[in-house]
């Protein structure tokens, strides 16, 4: 069972959902909703943020003051539903994991949809990968990403193997958005559960925007339709009262079959995304330090 602090919060989330309208979205009051729900979470004492700029693409840099590990590297895509985020909204989590993981973090300040739909995010993404390997050349590199960041980072790794580029070592997928056609029964089982995400609104404010005139049956857009024969080893977390929880289930049942080293953590009770809520509830602190024990396991 879910603690009283997850209830207490998913309750709070209920009921601000009730208040909010659920008929057409767009994508400016997306980013409001994310800019405001992330920014009660406190950025953690023990870390430097600096920006670094790579071409076109600002990338914020956070290492741990007490001097991180040469061993390894993070770089990290945001969420937001491919409109909306950046490196600010998510720094409480970035600082965490880079904490958490005691090496630099890479956050790129990627394109947003609608001013730029697929697949300008990506390439921006695949611009701060390049750069990213060249700086932390002989280490473990990790990916990773959180909702439409993780359906960003599962798509880089198939932009990257298309491009004979170097795959991360280690990738981790945290409530990932991973099918932009929104096929999964999840989308309607968990429609009424989800107090993060709801179907129509993540259609209209998100997933529109985002294809643009492309077909969403593009695996580098929707990557649940791709190959994940050869990828690293997966780490993938998802709640079981989202609409994403499909995605998840699914991609982790086609890339175990192709032999991909993957683990799936299931947030019994929580909500999409819910490690971002650390340090408020247990279960968010504690998925955190799971995605530490599993990038130590596999370490190189």
């Amino acid at each position: 069972m879910p603690s009283i602090q997850a209830r207490v919060a998913r309750f709070a989330m209920a009921q601000q959902m009730k208040k909010a309208p659920q008929r057409e979205s767009k994508p400016s009051s997306v980013r409001r909703a994310v800019a405001k729900g992330l920014g009660y979470m406190p950025v953690p004492k023990g870390v430097t943020i600096s920006l670094l700029q790579v071409g076109s693409v600002s990338v914020e840099v956070i290492r741990p003051q007490m001097g991180s590990t040469n061993k390894r590297a993070l770089m990290y895509l945001h969420g937001g539903g491919y409109v909306a985020g950046s490196p600010k909204t998510h720094r409480a989590f970035t600082a965490r994991l880079a904490l958490e993981l005691n090496c630099e973090v890479w956050v790129p300040d990627y394109r947003l949809a609608p001013e730029h739909p697929f697949p300008a995010g990506l390439h921006d993404a695949a611009d701060a990968w390049s750069e990213f390997l060249k700086v932390h050349a002989g280490k473990t590199v990790l990916l990773g990403g959180e909702s439409a960041g993780g359906g960003l980072s599962l798509a880089l790794c198939y932009l990257l193997r298309e491009r004979a580029v170097r795959l991360p070592d280690q990738l981790f997928l945290l409530s990932a958005w991973l099918d932009i056609r929104m096929a999964g029964d999840s989308y309607t089982r968990n429609d009424s559960r989800d107090v993060i995400a709801k179907t129509y609104p993540t259609e209209t404010g998100c997933a529109r925007h985002y294809a643009g005139n492309e077909p969403r049956t593009n695996p580098l857009m929707s990557p649940l339709l791709g190959d994940p024969t050869g990828l690293p080893p997966t780490y993938v977390m998802v709640a079981d009262m989202e609409i994403f929880e499909d995605d998840s289930r699914a991609f982790v049942i086609h890339a175990s079959e192709t032999g991909v080293d993957v683990t799936l953590e299931v947030g019994h009770g929580l909500w999409h995304a819910w490690p971002l809520f650390a340090p408020f509830i247990p279960e968010c602190t504690n998925s955190i330090s799971n995605i530490g024990d599993w990038v130590r396991k596999h370490q190189h």
